[in-house]
């Protein structure tokens, strides 16, 4: 692959700022863009993907304000296989320096192709990369936001290259076979009240100024013919979000226009570690079902950064192709199944992906936690037992005499008896342990939105509703909390609150994943949520006892704490 500095040494160039000014003094003089490209082929003559992806992500993009993150050669591969074959226009919207029309080229070398792209510097390397491949197009330099161009550029290919020119405004009313589009995630659609007559978004209503992820959306379904296809690649928010988003979502699912949701692993992109996923858009549409594909653990790590292999991305085209239920990776869901969900189109709804856990030997964790603690105090016994061999200046003396004692009186291992204790009960009891059952949620506690002003009993247990991995707190005391929490209220006779909290905080991440929204979780959905709790009030409390003496966020910091005191005083031993 050729290298950064091999790019700037044919361009004549010793900094990265100088890239556009180069290159629009070559691209628009035949001779020397003839001598240039010659050059660049004699080092790489592979023109099936982008070579300058990393070069400009990393000297170019400007990820703060235009939240540039250019589409990685695998993702380009994967939106490539999942063109249809028959498609002799080909739309790229945001396209960048054109990673995503090199690889639709590929298999698509009579189209004609029609990009838009804002930024001046990307602008002028996709000139580059389309005219070295001899590619027929239509360049739009502006914003597709707003639908003004500065300038249009017309490709010809000569039958080596492609001859470049500036033509008049192609007008924003073209059609195209295809959409593919990696729009910038995310961006601010500032002065939303200009577009309240805009033909694009009249059908669905104008996106919510925070982010124009559907803008990008709209204004590419506004290019598509009636019988095309249209691929995004976007942020997993568009597929939950709310209020104006949830909206348009939802009348874009009515339309029967959503194919399919395809949800990728992170760390694909080099400067950004979201995931992503690719929705599909048909015009023109027989099915009314939804396809879903979980492709989030499908993936091979290379360093830092993910991609997906060859194989992995066939995977995807065949379960696209064959559009029917795979286990832990497709799902075909009706309308009814979207609308039973309130339109959420987060994939772990439909695609569940978990796996059975292996059940935890609470005897074993608790033996071992026994053995750990008689070995952590057997060794700090030999400390202390060296330490007061080692002499040292008297400001040393001072700080290890009250280690010392600090070690010897230490309470932070009283709870080995407690652990002892645990490991009697679990072996006495192991089968008022085995009687447990499944109960519904709903069937021993209450839950309800908090209320301002409200005061919550202790005992009580919060979970934060809009949060995706389900922040839980437990009340101590009667408390006034604020409003963005849903509230569980414990039936007392039928289970001990605290252990509750307990069950919850092992079961609840999971649940929320896939119930995962951008406003609340509404509590109807814990209706079917089910847990298996012990039958006996007696074994909860004790088990609450437990696991409350287990706390191990505080051991970790005491840990930490001892760790820094024990280096002190070993760097200062010598003195």
């Amino acid at each position: 692959m050729i290298t950064s500095s091999q790019i700037n040494e044919i361009l004549g160039i010793t900094e990265s700022f100088q890239l556009h000014g180069a290159l629009k003094d070559i691209l628009f003089d035949k001779d020397k863009r003839l001598k240039i490209f010659k050059r660049f082929l004699e080092i790489e003559n592979n023109l099936d993907y982008d070579w300058f992806t990393n070069y400009f992500q990393e000297e170019q993009a400007n990820r703060n304000n235009l939240k540039q993150d250019y589409t990685p050669h695998c993702l380009c591969d994967l939106v490539n296989r999942l063109i249809p074959q028959q498609s002799g226009t080909i739309y790229d919207e945001c396209c960048g320096i054109g990673g995503l029309t090199i690889s639709a080229w590929r298999e698509h070398r009579d189209s004609i192709f029609y990009l838009e792209e804002l930024s001046d510097n990307s602008v002028m390397l996709l000139l580059f990369n389309l005219s070295i491949r001899g590619i027929n197009a239509y360049v739009k330099h502006g914003d597709v936001l707003t639908n003004q161009f500065k300038k249009v550029y017309k490709l010809t290919n000569n039958g080596e290259f492609s001859d470049i020119e500036i033509v008049g405004d192609t007008g924003n009313e073209f059609k195209t076979d295809v959409v593919i589009s990696n729009p910038p995630y995310s961006l601010k659609f500032d002065d939303v009240d200009n577009y309240k007559y805009d033909a694009r978004f009249s059908n669905y209503g104008v996106p919510p100024k925070s982010k124009a992820d559907y803008a990008f959306v709209l204004h590419g379904l506004s290019h598509l013919k009636e019988n095309g296809s249209a691929l995004f690649i976007l942020p997993h928010g568009v597929l939950f979000r709310g209020s104006k988003e949830g909206d348009i979502r939802k009348l874009l699912i009515d339309d029967n226009l959503l194919d399919a949701v395809i949800g990728l692993p992170s760390n694909l992109f080099l400067n950004t570690q979201i995931p992503v996923c690719v929705l599909i858009f048909k015009k023109t549409r027989n099915d009314k079902d939804i396809l879903f594909i979980d492709a989030s653990k499908d993936f091979v790590k290379e360093g830092k950064q993910n991609y997906l292999s060859d194989d992995q991305i066939e995977k995807i085209k065949s379960a696209y192709s064959l559009r029917k239920d795979i286990d832990k990776f497709s799902h075909v869901a009706s309308l009814e199944e979207i609308k039973k969900n309130d339109y959420n189109l987060n994939i772990p709804r439909y695609v569940d992906t978990s796996e059975e856990k292996e059940p935890v030997d609470l005897a074993q964790v608790v033996s071992e936690l026994v053995q750990i603690e008689t070995e952590i105090e057997a060794t700090e016994k030999e400390f202390v037992a060296m330490l007061k061999d080692l002499k040292g200046p008297q400001s040393y003396e001072i700080e290890k005499n009250k280690l010392i004692s600090q070690l010897e009186n230490s309470k932070k291992h009283s709870y080995t008896n407690m652990l002892n204790a645990a490991n009697d009960f679990l072996e006495k009891s192991k089968e008022e342990l085995k009687d447990n059952h499944v109960v519904n949620l709903l069937d021993i506690a209450t839950i309800e939105r908090s209320k301002k002003n409200k005061t919550y009993k202790k005992g009580s247990i919060l979970i934060q509703l809009s949060a995706t991995k389900g922040q839980m707190i437990y009340l101590d005391d009667d408390t006034k909390v604020d409003s963005k929490y849903g509230v569980f209220e414990t039936d007392k006779d039928k289970v001990e609150p605290r252990y509750l909290y307990y069950v919850l905080k092992m079961s609840m991440p999971d649940f929320l994943t896939r119930y995962q929204t951008g406003l609340n979780v509404k509590p109807e959905i814990f209706d079917s949520f089910k847990i298996k709790v012990h039958s006996s009030l007696e074994v909860q409390k004790i088990i609450v006892k437990i696991l409350d003496s287990f706390n191990v966020e505080l051991e970790e910091k005491e840990i930490e704490k001892y760790k820094k005191i024990k280096e002190y005083h070993l760097d200062n031993m010598f003195v």
